[in-house]
Order: structure tokens, then sequence, then C-alpha cells
């Protein structure tokens, strides 16, 4: 079995090579990647998750990576191009140190001991800072600004996540749609449910449609199916709708079965004559709309154009279940399996060159519809507004997770002790999801700020257990706002001494009991300014880095890669007597075993 040892030199050049795909674009001034096949093919997109899996990888530790990465993304969708950023920024700061301290080349336990350091720094340290020091921060600044963040809040979420990942025209237009999409859907309802309903369901919540403008996208009342009626009869109010999951007509027989002639006309017959009385059933249950997951016989077609009944085909089963699970809907004893169910109102829907159906549900369903000119915009534009309310879910889950922990601590604390407890009681029982989540720091302005307060409270705390750690980890977290100004390093460097400059004067304000000075942290934003900034997630950028030291921990305790064509079992093994008489058997007989292994996979 082949055996390739693993050095830090070689993780460096893997994550050296994926910075470099990636960093171009990184913010709203990055570019796209154009990905080209033999066949003609191209993709272009600035999607960081869809660049990194086109990537055809091949060194197993650059899919180790997109294995890290992925995981991430799926938790909070958001701040993939920055993990390999800050990933390979950490890696190349663990090199440079050893380099200075004369070390050499790091010797595999003294590379897992600094990974097991790392990932304690991550539990300690990382979330002091957070906590205790760009939470407080965070909710000062929202309360100096809430005069232009009240009510624009998720307005400003949303646009500082798509500004880096789509056009500035599009993303503009990206935000539009995505914010009327998500108030229709809630419509005063409670907001927490509200996302996670559109982030469990978005696959069937939107519709892409090409060859038209992304500025055609829309959202449209009711549940769109990508199919158009095969029998189509207009009618007015609430209707009554079967669906079905099977072929009403007979099934085949299949040639060559020793049937003969006579007794298979006889139970076609048959078969056709249960057919037509389970149509007839259907005149008698005043069914107006039959969704079928399948094509039904011509047969069952001419009878719903002859009784005015609309027939809608090849529905995806997922739509059909959907549909079931949010209306009252009635299951029917005989099969096929069925059920009824109330529909408001069904139309026709013309979006770009096709017509397709659109069902009304009383639970006002409203679907996405996305639009591009191309396949692979269309497709960047998906991922980007699928990762919006998995970035919205994961705010929210975070929120509601630090209500409960102070609820209970509340119930503990002795009130008296407590100067400040009904102010923050009323902070937390507020009914706005989005402004207690500003009033709690739980966002700051994108561009930066996140990583320089991370990095001077990482740098000058002063009961830090691990200061080389923390100083690795502070170096590593510039990488990021250094890439969004690296069209111009000087911009970088004035905004990181204006920044600390500022801090600084902050701090002495806190300590002398003076009235602070105005938040704008050399980020360009004043009380002068006319915008708003856009905001990101606190909890999402924590998770970044938490995430990206578990990676890291990863990668520093391999030892060695083995190379294997057998099929790799990751899950916990069990063995049956079955499997165990098969083993014997294969021992006893070791030919039929060569034999399996010269068949290609």
């Amino acid at each position: 079995m082949p055996e390739e040892c693993v050095s830090l030199q070689a993780s460096v050049s893997v994550l050296g090579a994926l910075e470099r795909v990636v960093r171009r674009c990184v913010g709203p001034d990055g570019g796209s990647v154009l990905f080209t096949r033999d066949t003609g093919e191209t993709l272009i997109t600035r999607h960081g998750q869809r660049i990194l899996c086109t990537l055809h990888l091949e060194h197993p530790m650059a899919r180790m990576v997109l294995d890290c990465m992925c995981a991430h993304a799926k938790a909070t969708g958001d701040g993939t191009k920055s993990f390999i950023l800050l990933l390979a920024a950490l890696l190349r700061g663990i090199q440079n140190s050893a380099h200075m301290n004369r070390k050499g080349s790091w010797t595999g336990s003294g590379l897992q001991n600094l990974a097991n350091r790392l990932l304690a720094v991550s539990r300690k340290e990382l979330d002091d800072a957070i906590i205790h020091k760009i939470t407080p921060y965070a909710s000062l600044y929202c309360s100096r600004h809430s005069y232009k963040l009240k009510g624009g809040i998720l307005d400003l979420l949303i646009g500082g996540y798509i500004s880096g990942r789509v056009a500035i025209g599009q993303a503009d237009i990206l935000k539009r749609v995505l914010c009327e999409f998500y108030h229709k859907v809630s419509q005063d309802q409670d907001t927490v449910e509200t996302i996670s309903f559109i982030h469990s369901h978005f696959s069937l919540l939107h519709t892409p449609v090409t060859g038209l403008p992304v500025g055609s996208s829309e959202v449209v009342e009711g549940l769109v199916v990508t199919h158009d009626w095969s029998v189509w009869t207009e009618r007015q109010g609430p209707l009554k709708a079967l669906i079905l999951y099977e072929s009403f007509g007979p099934s085949s027989v299949a040639a060559g079965d020793n049937i003969s002639i006579c007794v298979q006309q006889d139970w076609l017959h048959r078969k056709e004559s249960i057919m037509q009385q389970k149509l007839e059933s259907l005149l008698d249950l005043q069914v107006h709309v039959v969704l079928s997951s399948m094509k039904q016989p011509e047969s069952v077609v001419q009878w719903a154009r002859l009784n005015h009944i609309a027939l809608l085909e090849f529905v995806d089963s997922a739509q059909l279940d959907f549909l079931f699970n949010i209306s009252a809907a009635e299951t029917l004893s005989h099969p096929p399996l069925q059920h009824l169910l109330m529909l408001k109102y069904c139309r026709r829907v013309q979006l770009g060159g096709h017509r397709y159906a659109c069902l009304g549900t009383f639970l006002r369903i409203h679907t996405l519809v996305l639009c591009a000119p191309a396949p692979g915009l269309l497709d960047q534009i998906v991922c980007v507004s699928q990762g919006v309310f998995a970035m919205m879910q994961h705010l929210s889950q975070k929120y509601e997770s630090f209500k409960k922990q102070f609820q209970s601590s509340i119930q503990v604390a002795d009130q008296s002790q407590s100067p400040s407890l009904d102010q923050s009681q009323s902070m937390l029982s507020t009914q706005d999801l989005w402004g207690g989540i500003m009033r709690a720091g739980g966002v700051l302005p994108v561009g930066g700020m996140f990583e320089f307060l991370l990095h001077h409270f990482l740098l000058n705390e002063r009961n830090c257990g691990d200061p080389e750690c923390c100083r690795l980890l502070a170096e590593a977290l510039l990488c990021v706002p250094r890439t969004l100004y690296s069209h111009n390093q000087r911009c970088f460097l004035n905004i990181q001494t204006c920044f600390l400059s500022h801090l600084k004067q902050l701090d002495r304000a806190k300590l002398g009991g003076s009235e602070l000075p105005e938040l704008k942290f050399g980020l360009g934003f004043s009380e002068s300014s006319e915008l708003a900034p856009c905001l990101e997630s606190v909890s999402g950028k924590h998770q970044l880095v938490v995430s990206v030291l578990q990676c890291l921990h990863r990668l520093l305790c391999v030892g060695a890669i083995l190379h294997t064509r057998s099929p790799l079992r990751t899950g916990p093994q069990t063995h049956s007597e079955e499997d165990e008489e098969e083993e014997e058997g294969m021992q006893e007989n070791p030919e039929p075993l060569q034999e399996q292994m010269r068949k290609p996979y």
C-alpha cells in the first residue's frame, strides 16, 4: 500500500493554490472565474463554494479542506472564500514562525501540539473576546446608528451578503426581490418560524428561469410547477383537487408472458371497467383538478377534457408532498394512492418562453422566480439566494440560543445586583427579531470591522493563556480585510491606522467616563453620510473562525496519507453472521475473489 508523508510545506502549497483561485473573487470589486470543458461548456461564477466544488481536486488534503468548507457553508451559508483565505494565512504564519524561531520544519508531535493549542484558543480566548469585547462594541455601534439601521437591518444584512457574490447591478435587484419574497411569506407571522420554513423548503419555493435578464426576477403568489397543464379549464373560486401518485390506467403486460390472447383481452377489458368506475367516482366527489406525479393514459386525458377537469401531469412528488403537508388534505381509502385537498385557485403563468402551472393555497404560498440569461449565472443567483436564508437561519438560531441562556441567568441572578437587568429584559422580550439582534450586538458593518476588532483584542488580552497562538490567529485575521482592499494597499494601511487610533480614543473615553466619540472606525461611515453600511452576522464570523481552527487541527494532525483502491468505510462497522460466512467462503475459494478484483469499479 503506497504511503505519502505529509509536511507543513505540502499543506501550505495546497492551500496556496486554492487561495490563488478564490482571492480574485473576494469583495464587491472581485471578479469571476471562467471554467471551460473540452466539450465547449463554460461556467462563469464568483460563488466561492461553487468555484471550489467545480475544481478537480486530486490531492487528499485539498479534498479534506473542501469537505470542511462545505460543512461550514451548510451550517452558516457564508464564509467560503474567507475560510480558504484564513486557513492559508494561518498555515503560512505557522511556517514563518518556525523559521523565525529556528525550528526548521515542525515535527509531527510539535504540529499536533500546536493544533491542540489553537483549538483550545477557539474554546476560551476566542469566546471571551467575542462575548465580552466584540458584542458590546457592536451593540454600542448599532445604538449610535439606530436611526439609520432601524427598519432596514434586513435589507442591510441581505445587501452585505450578496454584495461580494454577484455584480453590483445584479445585487440591487436581487436584494429587492429577496426582501419582497421574505415579507410576503412572513405576513406578520413568527419571524423565526418564517425563516425556518423558507430555509427548509427553498428548493420548492423557487423556480429558475433561463433566457431572461436578472431584472425579470419576481415574486409570484402561489406554488409554481414547471410543467404546463395537460388539460386546462379555467374555473373560479375554491377548487377541489385530487393528488395522484399512480396511474389510473391498466398496467401493461410484459412481452413474453405466458398469457393467452383471450385472457389478456378479458383482463384489459376488466381493468378498463374498473378505471371508468374510478373516474366516475371523481365526478361524485366534485373534483375539479387532478395533480398527477406521472403520465396518465390517453383515455384519462380525454375523460378530463370532456368533463372540463384540469389535469396536470409530471408534478414533482416532493411538490405534491408539500401541498399535502401544508393543506388540510383528506386521504382516500381506496387505491391508487390519492388525496383530496382544496385549492384557492389554479392559473397559467408565462415565464420566459414557457407556460407553467400555478397552484394557489389558502396558506398563501409564494414562489420566488429567479431569472438569468445563462445557466451558469442562474445557478450562481440561486445559490446566493439560498445562502441568504441559510445565513438568516443561523443568525436567528444563535440569537434564540442567546435569549434562552440570558433568561436562565436572569432566574438565577439577584435583581438587586443587576441594575441594567430591566433594560436587558426589555431588550430580549421584544417581538422584533431584527431589532433584538441589533441591540444585542449581533451584527457589524462589512469591510473588516470584525477582523480588526478581534485582531486588536487577541493581541491586547492580558489574561491570554497562550500568547503565541493568539498572535498567530490575530495576524492571520488581517488577511481578509487586506484582500478586500488589495486594489490599494495604502487604503488598507490608512483604514487600519485610523481604526486603531479611534479604538484607543473610545477606550480612553470609556475609562474616563466622558462622552463616547462617533463610532465610525475608519470605515468611511460618519454622521454626515447618507448611506448606511451593509451588515454581516457576528455569529457567522465567529463560527467561521472556529471552523477554520477545527479544519487546521485536522490538517496538522495528519501524519501520513495512505492510498488504497478498496472502498473507504468511515462509519462504525458491524459484522453479521452472513458476512462472516461470506468471508469464510472467500477464504476457502480465493479464485473468485481474484476474478472480482480484476473487474473495473
